[in-house]
């Protein structure tokens, strides 16, 4: 194979570093769940998904209730997601992590 086939390969194979890190939750306004972001959306990124993931278990922790719906201002389906939305697997266990899951009830 020659270098520029090889070329080709790694840039349509290479895997990229997010250029940062956000913490995706939602919560309940009027009876829906709305979808929001820390830092928001037009703020620049987290740099460290470890930075991301503390901050989003301490926004579980500051905000979490302990009954099964979802109570107002309370933050629910914590998680991290890159720059893309994609969601970024916990830095410790490499798994795909959730805090706080809860639903609206089904009417």
């Amino acid at each position: 194979m020659d270098i520029a086939a090889g070329m080709k390969i790694i840039k349509e194979k290479w895997i990229t570093k997010p250029l940062g890190f956000r913490v995706r939750f939602q919560k309940k306004i009027n009876d829906t769940l709305v979808t929001e972001y820390t830092p928001d959306i037009s703020d620049n990124l987290l740099d460290s998904d470890v930075v991301a993931w503390r901050y989003a278990w301490k926004l579980w922790m500051s905000t979490k209730s302990d009954t099964a719906h979802i109570m107002d201002g309370e933050f629910v389906n914590i998680t991290v997601v890159d720059d893309k939305d994609n969601p970024v697997n916990y830095y410790a266990t490499n798994q795909a992590t959730i805090y706080n899951v809860k639903t609206l009830p089904a009417e």
